[in-house]
C-alpha cells in the first residue's frame, strides 16, 4: 500500500470517518488535492468496502478553462466507472441574490449540491479535500480578522456527514503521490494570483514564516490549532450545561437567562451561555462579535427595560429576572404562550386548544390486577404526590427521575437529549407535581410515580376527546409510546 494511502487509512480509523459499506460523496474540482482524495479514496473502497459517487460544481466565473475541468472530472468518472453529477451555476449572480462574496457564496453553493446529492443517492459521508495547508491558512485568515477560539481550532477532521481525509497529509505529498501514479490534474489560474486573502497568505504570509522564522511553522500553527479545538469542545460541553441551568426558550426561539443562576459563573462560561442563547435566538452566529457578547453581559447591570440591538434583527432586553433575547417584532406576551391548569381526583377537565379532556379517578381495590397497557391511560401512586396537580406545559426548573434509583434529569435537558423538535417543546403538555413531571404526555412517566407493591392508592388519568380518537394527539401519544412501552410499572 501507498504511503500516503497508508497514512489516510490510519488518520481516517483514528477518527472515526466511515464505516464499512457506506456511500461517500466525493467533492472533486479537479485539482491536485480533490483529485489526490479521489484517487486514494478509490485505493480504500475495497478495503473499507465504500461506493463512491463525484460532485463536480462548475462556478462559471473562468469560462472556457471552468468548463475544461468539468470534462476532465467527467471523463476520470467514466474511466474509473465512478457516478459523476456535476452542476453549474452562474456564482456572480448567485452571490449578487444570496448578499454574499463570491468566495462565500461558492461555498455555500458546494455544498448544497454535496448534500443533494447525499440525500439522492442514500449516501452516508461527504469527503471533501481539504489538507494541512488549508488548516494553516484557515487559522491565519480567522485570526487576522478577528475570532473567538472555534475559530482558531482550525478544520475538524469530522463535522456530522462531513469528512476530511486529506487533513493529515500536506500539499507536497499529495502532489507526490499523484505524479507516482501518472495522474494529472487542472490548475486553477485564481489560485496563482492574490485576488484572494487566502491567496495572500498562502503565497506570501506562510512562505515567509517558513523561510525566517521556522521551517515548521505550518506544522506548529495545526498542532496549536489541535489544542485550542480540544479546549473549544471543552468549554462547549461546559457552557452547555450552564446554558440548561441559567437559561429557558420560549416561544418564537427567544431566550431568557436567568441573572441569579447566571452571575455564578465564570466569565468565560458567561461569553459561553451569551453565545448560545444568540445562535438559539437567531438560528446562527453570523456577525456576532466579542462586543455584541459585552454589550449583553453589561446589560446585567442595567435597570429593567434597557436593551441593545444585535445582529439578525435581535434585541437583547434586561428584565426583571435578568435578560430576554428575542426578535425585535416579537413582542414581550407572545414570547412564551404558558398554559396552567390545576386539576384532582375524582374529575373531569377539559384542556382548550387540543380538544381533550382529562379525566382523574382514584382507586384501591387493585391487587393482583395488571395496569392495563392503554396509551391513554396511565397509572400513579397518589400517596407520592405532594404539591396538588396541575396540568401545563414547561417551566424553568422542571424535572424528572428517570429510574428506580431516583436519578434525575432536567426536562429541558431530557427534551434536547430525546430530540424534541424546538417548536414542540413549549406546547407539550405535562402532568406535574410541582416541578416535579409525573407525565411527559405521549412519552414517559416518572419512575417516582409509578405503582408498586407497596401503593396503597392509584391516581388513574385518562385522556378522552376526538382527537384521542386518531387526530394530532394520537400521533404525538404513539410517538412517545414506540420509545417508551407500557409496563407492569405503568
Amino acid at each position: 500500500m501507498n504511503y500516503l494511502v497508508e497514512k489516510v487509512s490510519e488518520y481516517m480509523q483514528q477518527n472515526h470517518m466511515v464505516e464499512e459499506g457506506q456511500k461517500i460523496v466525493v467533492g472533486v474540482s479537479g485539482g491536485a488535492d480533490s483529485m489526490g482524495l479521489l484517487f486514494v479514496l478509490s485505493e480504500l473502497a475495497e478495503y473499507f468496502h465504500l461506493s463512491l459517487a463525484v460532485v463536480h460544481v462548475n462556478h462559471g466565473l473562468r469560462g472556457k478553462a471552468a468548463d475544461g475541468d468539468q470534462s476532465y472530472v467527467e471523463q476520470v468518472c467514466r474511466e474509473q466507472k465512478i457516478p459523476c453529477y456535476s452542476f453549474h451555476v452562474d456564482l456572480k449572480r448567485f452571490a449578487k441574490k444570496e448578499g454574499m462574496s463570491e468566495e462565500e457564496a461558492g461555498r455555500y453553493y458546494r455544498y448544497q449540491c454535496f448534500e443533494k446529492v447525499r440525500r439522492e443517492i442514500s449516501a452516508q459521508r461527504i469527503a471533501v479535500a481539504h489538507q494541512r495547508e488549508d488548516v494553516c491558512e484557515t487559522v491565519l485568515f480567522n485570526l487576522f480578522r478577528g475570532t473567538g477560539l472555534r475559530g482558531l481550532s482550525g478544520i475538524p477532521p469530522v463535522r456530522d456527514v462531513i469528512i476530511r481525509p486529506l487533513l493529515c497529509a500536506g500539499r507536497q505529498e499529495i502532489e507526490a503521490y499523484l505524479q507516482e501514479r501518472g495522474i494529472g490534474w487542472r490548475t486553477d489560474e485564481t489560485n496563482l494570483t492574490d485576488l484572494y486573502a487566502r491567496n495572500r497568505i498562502r503565497h506570501a504570509i506562510l512562505p515567509y514564516a517558513r523561510e525566517y522564522i521556522n521551517a515548521a511553522a505550518g506544522q506548529h500553527i495545526q498542532e496549536t490549532a489541535g489544542l485550542l479545538k480540544d479546549i473549544a469542545d471543552y468549554l462547549d460541553r461546559q457552557g452547555e450545561a450552564a446554558f440548561d441551568l441559567c437559561a429557558e426558550v420560549g416561544r418564537q426561539a427567544s431566550v431568557t437567562i436567568h441573572h441569579e443562576t447566571f452571575l455564578t459563573f465564570d466569565i468565560v462560561i458567561q461569553r459561553e451561555v451569551i453565545r448560545r442563547a444568540i445562535s438559539v435566538a437567531a438560528g446562527q452566529l453570523k456577525d456576532v462579535d466579542r462586543e455584541h457578547i459585552e454589550m449583553i453581559r453589561a446589560l446585567m447591570d442595567k435597570y429593567v427595560g434597557r436593551r441593545c440591538h444585535l445582529p439578525g434583527q435581535l434585541q437583547a432586553v434586561r428584565t426583571y429576572d435578568g435578560i430576554i433575547i428575542k426578535k425585535e417584532n416579537a413582542s414581550a406576551e407572545t414570547v412564551k404562550e404558558a398554559f396552567c391548569m390545576d386539576v384532582r381526583a375524582p374529575g373531569k377537565f377539559v384542556i382548550p386548544g387540543p380538544g381533550m379532556e382529562i379525566e382523574l379517578s382514584l382507586r384501591e381495590d387493585y391487587e393482583n390486577e395488571e395496569i392495563p397497557i392503554n396509551r391513554y391511560t396511565k397509572w400513579f401512586d397518589y400517596d407520592r404526590i405532594k404539591n396538588g396537580l396541575t396540568v401545563r406545559t414547561r417551566e424553568n426548573g422542571d424535572f424528572i427521575t428517570l429510574d428506580g434509583q431516583g436519578h434525575r434529569k432536567l426536562l429541558k435537558r431530557w427534551m434536547i437529549d430525546e430530540k424534541i423538535p424546538r417548536e414542540q417543546r413549549e406546547s407539550m403538555l405535562l402532568l406535574a407535581d410541582g416541578n416535579h413531571i409525573l407525565w411527559i404526555m405521549g412519552y414517559r412517566i416518572s419512575d417516582n410515580y409509578k405503582v408498586t407493591d407497596a401503593t396503597k392508592r392509584v391516581l388513574v388519568v385518562r385522556i378522552k376527546g376526538e382527537k384521542s380518537d386518531g387526530g394530532q394527539y394520537q400521533n404525538i401519544v404513539d410517538r412517545g409510546r414506540s420509545r417508551y412501552p407500557d409496563s407492569r410499572t405503568g
